[in-house]
């Protein structure tokens, strides 16, 4: 198993205090952020601070295995130019993937137009990206048209490019997009570049809220059955990174790490 931590999951503490937790737990990599409001790394960061992160890095015994980002594809004004530059980095430190988001429903525009957007950026992403020895992921998540395993099939059916793919994240669609998880991997057996790794549980409500509620649980504790699921993952031959993005509330990140890294580890052993 190759694991790796986002950090958005350290996003209190600075990009050197990250890599540093990552390390102590035991994770083989980290997987960057990169947002507006600059943690862990800014939208107009310098390649200084990218050689500075990649080398810290590499000092802590880890790699970088993504550079996590916000852009989306599939909007009327599309954000090409931004994940280019976004690109840049992520090579600077090293990476193999970079994230971006799926698009949001515009009922003004309708479904067949937002996924025709999003068929034609994600060819153009596809090809900046190769240029950058990268592989463009777009994550399984709710609030987004990439909610289901059903939804991600019919916008990337047919587009066949080798280094376009999905974040697979089954406890994102706990609350929206919910399929068996072992039905979800076979459907997205070829798409899976990444996996995210968290648990939850429903919650009832009687109001009508457009996602389900739910409570983040540990690992161990949820809906989500992970030996089940990562011996599904693995049984498809799929060799890529196990990404902890576990929101549940230990006494310290640094525990929850610890914890996370020692539970995946007994899982995939």
């Amino acid at each position: 198993m190759q694991l790796s931590l986002y950090t958005l999951l350290t996003h209190e503490f600075s990009i050197d205090e990250s890599i540093h937790l990552a390390a102590e737990a035991g994770f083989d990599a980290v997987d960057i952020r990169q947002h507006v409001d600059g943690s862990h790394l800014p939208m107009d960061v310098s390649d200084a601070e990218v050689g500075r992160v990649r080398q810290l890095v590499a000092d802590a015994g880890l790699h970088v295995s993504g550079l996590t980002t916000y852009h989306v594809l599939g909007t009327p004004v599309p954000e090409l130019e931004a994940l280019e530059a976004s690109m840049r980095v992520a090579q600077g430190l090293g990476a193999r993937y970079i994230r971006v988001s799926g698009p949001d429903i515009d009922f003004n525009l309708g479904y067949e137009r937002i996924r025709e957007l999003f068929r034609e950026q994600a060819v153009q992403a596809a090809a900046m990206a190769r240029d950058f020895g990268l592989t463009i992921t777009v994550e399984q998540h709710g609030g987004r048209l990439t909610a289901s395993a059903g939804q991600i099939l019919d916008l990337f059916r047919g587009l066949e490019q080798e280094n376009l793919g999905i974040v697979y994240d089954p406890g994102n669609c706990v609350r929206e997009g919910f399929e068996r998880p072992l039905v979800q991997v076979e459907m997205l057996r070829g798409l899976m570049k990444a996996v995210h790794i968290k648990n939850a549980s429903p919650l009832p409500t009687d109001d009508t809220a457009p996602m389900i509620p739910a409570e983040n649980t540990r690992l161990d504790r949820g809906i989500l059955d992970w030996h089940e699921i990562i011996g599904a993952i693995k049984s498809t031959g799929y060799a890529g990174y196990f990404t902890l993005e576990d929101f549940y509330t230990f006494d310290s990140v640094a525990e929850k790490l610890a914890w996370d890294a020692r539970y995946l580890r007994g899982v995939a052993g």
